[in-house]
């Protein structure tokens, strides 16, 4: 091992430690990933940043704008609600609807937006059947990452792995190069979710389903003022239950005292409570308690104002900060009234809590500000209050451009690259929008991680950590077979999508697949393809976009996702052994 490679490999293992510990946001960590490759010459200043101005990083933005057309103007929740209404009312027949629904509109837009615009159809349908939400959710988030494989255009993970491949200097993936494995892993896994879900989803929580479906659990503090009605009085005579809200701790002095019923309450008093939405809204307001929110607005509360729930991305920008320090950042005239993390039960001042991804919280503002913070990458709505009324028309323009771009690139007419920036260009010069509203539409972070990784990949083949760590998977397990071989980088790329990107992990790995061959003397594209639908297909642990955001709405829990995810993970695996080889033969180049 040369030192070129030790520092290569020191990198990796650092990054990884990095990221799942949530130190600093994904895209942070590729840039510098990049800073530390060009100081240290492993590569060119120019090679360094070559993954930013690369033909994938144009698709991707190019995906992203149309993907995000489509779910704004409406037109796929309207096709999904129609299906859905066609399904009956039998819960495992409306369970396979809804994934086949999942598993077909991801193949033209990106999974998690598929997910984002399921959501609330999900929630409709469990509500009318009687049937918790959880039951539905997960495998919906299951069925869009199945389907979302079967193109380049589908998820980020292909097109950005497919980037890759032209500049390690081997023939890009096809647009629908995928589509025949993707199709056998769909309709696999969405049998076996309807057949097996009672044994594989968990069971619904004790007193969380009844006729107006999940109702989910928010933690807030309220502060005793000198001049609330509420001073002297016991936690008792607050009657908060009658709420259904709970009297979780009194913070006091900086410290915390129990909520004893017959605690008198004092100045600065801070109560820390548990309840629903509803609820919490409505002390907020009761004129008799008079008490004042610890993470206030700097503009007071008016008719105007609207709820939200926002659902905190992988890699934002506010992760481990406090709710004190994000709500300066957020919006001046935004109240965050509430916080919800799944399996918080301890007390605790929500302006002092650090942020973690999947935490939602609850916010209230002017109806113009909450529908601004839709527009931002590092947080996703969760069920909008009173959206606009969809533009039928804006969607069927959208999707006849994305229907011209992958006809004129799977035909060869023009590249997939031009295809896709022609779609976009055309919609703005026929005024269906602006070229701002491009740039609003684009999550530069998840380029910036794109392009980062990208020049990682290229690294670890230029200093030879690729072929290092080849030689050693090839003199472990080669004398098996490549079948074998095969079977083990799958392995190795679902175990790196935990603590990394699914994206990230394929791009890091595809030079150690084309190493793998070379070590081998066979054909690089078996190999290649393993790496990147097993990236694809990781469905261990919800940190995936499209996984995190149903975490929330459906009340799981961390091990739901391995119960269920494992199986289905080891399934696609198996069915990826089986079909890679008969698609793409283990051929012996000659030397």
């Amino acid at each position: 091992m040369t030192a070129q490679i030790a520092f290569v490999l020191l990198l990796l293992v650092t990054a990884l430690i990095v990221l799942a510990k949530e130190v600093l946001p994904v895209e942070q960590v590729a840039l510098l990933l990049v800073a530390a490759l060009a100081a240290s010459g492993v590569l060119s200043a120019k090679a360094a940043f070559e993954g930013f101005a690369s033909e994938t990083v144009v698709m991707l933005a190019c995906v992203m704008v149309l993907s995000r057309r489509l779910t704004d103007s409406g037109l796929l929740a309207r096709v999904a609600a129609a299906l859905r209404r066609q399904a009956g009312t039998s819960a495992r027949g409306m369970l396979a609807a809804l994934m086949a629904v999942s598993a077909a509109m991801s193949s033209v837009i990106t999974n998690t937006s598929t997910t984002a615009v399921l959501i609330p159809v999900v929630l409709e349908t469990a509500r009318r059947i009687k049937v918790h939400p959880g039951r539905f959710l997960m495998p919906v988030a299951f069925a869009s990452m199945m389907g979302g494989s079967a193109t380049l255009i589908g998820t980020s993970t292909n097109l950005a792995a497919s980037g890759v491949l032209s500049r390690l200097g081997l023939p890009p993936f096809g647009v629908f190069e995928f589509l025949w494995v993707s199709l056998v892993v769909s309709i696999t896994g969405i049998a076996a979710l309807t057949l097996l879900a009672p044994f594989l989803l968990p069971r619904a929580p004790q007193g969380t389903e009844d006729e107006h479906g999940v109702e989910r659990s928010f933690m807030t503090t309220f502060i005793v003022t000198d001049e609330s009605a509420s001073i002297g009085r016991s936690v008792a005579e607050l009657a908060l239950e009658t709420y259904g809200i709970t009297v979780l701790a009194v913070g006091r002095q900086g410290g915390r005292v129990s909520a004893h019923p017959r605690r008198k309450l004092r100045p600065g008093d801070r109560i820390i409570l548990s309840g629903q939405r509803d609820a919490l809204v409505k002390i907020a307001k009761d004129p008799v308690l008079e008490l004042t929110h610890e993470t206030p607005s700097e503009q007071p509360s008016s008719e105007g104002q609207i709820l939200a729930e926002v659902i905190l991305m992988p890699g934002a920008r506010w992760l481990g900060q406090t709710l004190g320090a994000v709500r300066s950042t957020l919006a001046p005239d935004v109240r965050i009234i509430a916080l919800s993390r799944s399996g918080q039960t301890a007390p605790a001042l929500i302006s002092r809590m650090q942020l973690r991804t999947g935490d939602i919280l609850l916010l209230e503002g002017s109806r113009d500000r909450i529908a601004s913070l839709d527009d931002d990458p590092d947080l996703s709505m969760l069920m909008p209050p009173e959206p606009a009324p969809p533009s039928r028309r804006e969607g069927i323009y959208t999707l006849l451009a994305l229907i011209f771009a992958v006809v004129a690139g799977a035909t060869g007419l023009l590249p997939f690259s031009v295809a896709l920036l022609l779609a976009v260009l055309g919609l703005v010069s026929f005024g269906r929008f602006s070229l701002q509203d491009v740039f609003g539409m684009i999550s530069w972070r998840i380029l910036i991680l794109i392009g980062g990784m990208s020049s990682f990949g290229l690294a670890m083949q230029v200093s030879g950590a690729a072929a290092w760590l080849a030689a050693a998977m090839v003199a472990g397990i080669g004398g098996l077979g490549p079948l074998a071989v095969l079977f083990g980088l799958g392995v190795l790329t679902v175990l790196l999508t935990q603590p990394m990107s699914n994206a990230a992990a394929a791009l890091t790995l595809l030079p150690v697949a084309i190493a793998v061959a070379d070590q081998l003397g066979a054909d690089a594209r078996p190999f290649v393809v393993m790496v990147t639908l097993s990236a694809s297909l990781s469905f261990l642990a919800p940190f995936e976009p499209a996984l995190l955001l149903v975490y929330g709405p459906g009340q799981y829990k961390l091990l739901d996702f391995v119960r269920a995810g494992a199986p289905l993970t080891l399934m696609s695996l198996g069915i990826l052994l089986i079909m890679i080889p008969l698609i793409w033969p283990f051929e012996i180049v000659q030397p």
